[in-house]
């Protein structure tokens, strides 16, 4: 072979050290070379963003010293995969395991340990591969939740579905018998019934409509959101006054149409007021407003909303469980079914809107609803 040849063969060796190596750094996986004493020779960047451990830290020692005390019988685990693949001479199973980093975070992690061979087909290093899956898990785990939670709706759906039935039969029963009472103390015992059956099936059917998505949308003006939270409001004013809760609004007014289905948007309103009454300890206030804002939308385009706030100097929840008021039986409250902010997030999701919740303990709680303005005719 020509001296030109031979750097030739070299340049070439050179150019595949500079890709394999170029590969290697740009994989998200971390990647760790380890020699037949399972001492670490080389990782890769993603090594470091992993395990939170400098490279130098790990270069030259085994794992079983650089890595830390998180768990004994985890870094036995990993030290017998190893040992393994460097004994066969074959790729071993998947191994999946917790891994806390110096800093305290928490990881799953997935490993594969690969036999790297020479020209003699004698095993000179091994070479693990690990992926860091906690993102997929806890995604997995959120759909394996959200499944769960579907079930529990689909149940109360049809739980509310059958008892509504003989609700109506009893309720027809009751008010055939009114006109037969006499006594005085009769007929206000069967007021109190008819009345708690009333409730039970305002329930029952709110719940059952909140269940359906509006099958259609009327084009109505802006004034229609005022009349709903003045509907609103009339209807809590004897429980407002004995509580002292005093009500603030502030409506922008506006000539603009919104798409909606009254009904639902009156349940919402009443719910979040409700909400917003219930947080407050004594007397208090609530104050409602109105206003115009957008949001961007399949790029640059603008989507014009109109949004009601409600803000209440009541208690207030921890700040960190702002994000699981609108999940399904969550509630804060004793004795709390926790589906009122659920449906109302419903019905306005069925709007093409959306809710926010803002509250910290001690300084009250916002909520804003989101629903889009429709384009002039």
């Amino acid at each position: 072979m020509t001296e030109a040849e031979k750097n030739t063969i070299k340049r070439i060796g050179k150019i595949s050290e500079q890709v394999l190596s170029g590969i290697v750094q740009s994989i998200e996986a971390a990647v760790v070379l380890h020699d037949r004493d399972l001492k670490v020779v080389f990782v890769n960047d993603s090594f470091e963003k992993v395990f939170e451990i400098p490279a130098q830290d790990a270069i030259g020692r085994s794992p079983m010293d650089f890595l830390p005390e998180f768990d004994e019988r985890h870094k036995e685990a990993i030290f017998s995969r190893l040992q393994n693949t460097l004994v066969t001479g074959v790729k071993s199973p998947y191994h999946e395991f917790s891994y806390c980093s110096p800093s305290g975070k928490y990881r799953q992690l997935l490993a594969i340990s690969i036999p790297v061979f020479d020209n003699n087909r004698e095993i000179t290093h091994v070479m693990s591969v690990i992926h860091d899956v906690t993102r997929r898990k806890k995604l997995e785990q959120e759909a394996v939740k959200a499944a769960k939670l579907s079930s529990v709706a689909d149940m109360a759906y049809t739980l509310a579905h059958e008892i509504n039935n003989p609700l109506t039969g009893i309720r027809l029963g009751l008010s055939t018998l009114y006109d037969g009472l006499k006594k005085e103390e009769n007929i206000q015992i069967l007021d109190s019934v008819i009345k708690d059956l009333n409730r039970i099936q305002n329930t029952v059917h709110g719940f059952l409509k909140a269940r359906k998505k509006p099958t259609h949308l009327k084009r109505e003006k802006f004034s229609i959101i005022e009349d709903i939270i003045d509907d609103v409001l009339f209807h809590l004013s004897g429980q407002l006054d004995i509580k002292n809760i005093k009500v603030r609004r502030e409506l922008s007014g506006g000539d603009f149409h919104i798409l909606m289905d009254r009904d639902g948007i009156h349940r919402v309103v009443l719910n979040v007021l409700l909400n917003a009454m219930q947080a407050i300890r004594g007397e208090g206030k609530i104050n409602i407003s109105t206003s115009v804002s957008s949001k961007e939308e399949g790029g640059t385009e603008k989507v014009p909303l109109l949004c009601v706030s409600v803000t209440d100097s009541g208690v207030g929840i921890k700040q960190q469980n702002n994000r699981e008021v609108f999940k399904p039986f969550y509630s804060s409250k004793p004795g709390g079914t926790g589906l009122g902010l659920s449906i109302s997030q419903n019905i306005i999701s069925a709007h093409s809107g959306y809710m926010t919740f803002e509250s910290e303990r001690g300084k009250g709680t916002t909520v804003r609803i989101y629903l889009p303005i429709s384009p002039p005719p």
